[in-house]
Order: C-alpha cells, then sequence, then structure tokens
C-alpha cells in the first residue's frame, strides 16, 4: 500500500477531501492534545481547546500554503485557539491536580514506587501546575513547546511567531519564575 505524503494529503484535503484531513490529524493527534493540555485546567479544557482548534484549521485549510510544516502549521493554531479561550478556561488548577491524583491512584497498581514517593510526586505537580499559572502567556508558551512538547528553540520559534533568541528570552524568564516560585522543592 503506498502511503501518501503530508503534502499530497494536504492538498487533498484542501480539495475537500475528509478522509484526508482526518488522517492528517490522526498523525498529530497525540502532540496536538499534550500541546492542548499545557494550557489547559482540566481534561475536558484541554479536549475543548483540541476540538476548537481542529475545527478552526478545517476551516483555515484552504489558507495553508504549504510554506511551513503541517504540524507546524497546526500547532500555532493549537497555541492560538488555547490562548483565545483563555477566557473560558478560569477553573482552577486545583481541579487538575484532583483528576491526576485519581488517574494516579488508578495507576498505583503498576506503579513499583513507595505510596510516599507517589504522594510527593502529586504534590510537586500541584505545585508546578499553580506555579505555572503564574507565568505570562508567552512564557508559558515557550515552557510547555520547549520542555513539555520537545521542541527545539527554532521551531517553538515558528510557532510563537517570533526569533530564536526572543524564545530564550522568554524561556530564560520562565526557568526563572519557576526556580523561584519552586525553590522549596529544589
Amino acid at each position: 500500500m503506498l502511503r501518501e505524503t503530508e503534502e499530497e494529503l494536504v492538498k487533498s484535503a484542501q480539495a475537500g477531501n475528509i478522509a484526508a484531513f482526518e488522517r492528517l490529524l490522526r498523525l498529530l493527534e497525540g502532540q496536538m492534545l499534550s500541546l492542548a493540555a499545557g494550557f489547559a485546567h482540566t481534561p475536558d479544557d484541554a479536549n475543548d481547546i483540541y476540538q476548537d482548534a481542529m475545527l478552526a484549521a478545517y476551516r483555515a485549510l484552504p489558507k495553508f500554503k504549504l510554506e511551513s510544516k503541517f504540524s507546524t502549521w497546526l500547532h500555532k493554531i493549537v497555541v492560538n485557539t488555547a490562548l483565545s479561550n483563555r477566557r473560558k478556561l478560569k477553573r482552577t488548577w486545583q481541579k487538575m491536580a484532583m483528576i491526576q491524583s485519581e488517574y494516579q491512584q488508578e495507576e498505583k497498581y503498576v506503579d513499583s514506587r513507595s505510596p510516599e514517593s507517589r504522594m510527593l510526586d502529586s504534590e510537586l505537580n500541584t505545585q508546578l501546575n499553580k506555579a505555572m499559572e503564574k507565568l505570562s502567556d508567552n512564557e508559558r508558551i515557550a515552557f510547555v513547546l520547549c520542555h513539555q512538547q520537545g521542541f527545539k528553540i527554532r521551531e517553538a520559534a515558528e510557532v510563537m511567531g517570533c526569533t530564536d533568541s526572543s524564545v530564550k528570552v522568554v524561556l530564560f524568564r520562565a526557568r526563572n519564575k519557576l526556580k523561584q516560585l519552586l525553590q522549596e522543592y529544589h
């Protein structure tokens, strides 16, 4: 079976082939959901961001000019959707920590760490989420892209629409703020 290239899938999707668009999304779904989760307060919020972003991507697909990678373009849409949905995302980070804690409880049968270790990890995760809430939008975007998504500086700069050095500066500020806010865990 021949595999279609990304460019062929994009062109097919732009011509109205919904199945081609769905194949493109399936290839990137995990990354996009993970990126959305980096900006969300709860898994439901992450899913809402993802769904809104994919709808926006479908609507904007005819304007995509293949000058960048489809994944980079889609990352930009998810980031922009997350920022524009910020007003909707007023739930607390504690809800996310509670859900994560429940998830970790379900996973404890697989986890060989001690209950104390799991509790400390959960507490640190809660504190990290609270600290990230205090970052500016740009600091949070840079941190999520580079440290949670594994983007290189140049890739983050492309998604953020700025220079590599700007990303480095924003990332430096984000790390310093988080370091200061989490210094008791250092």
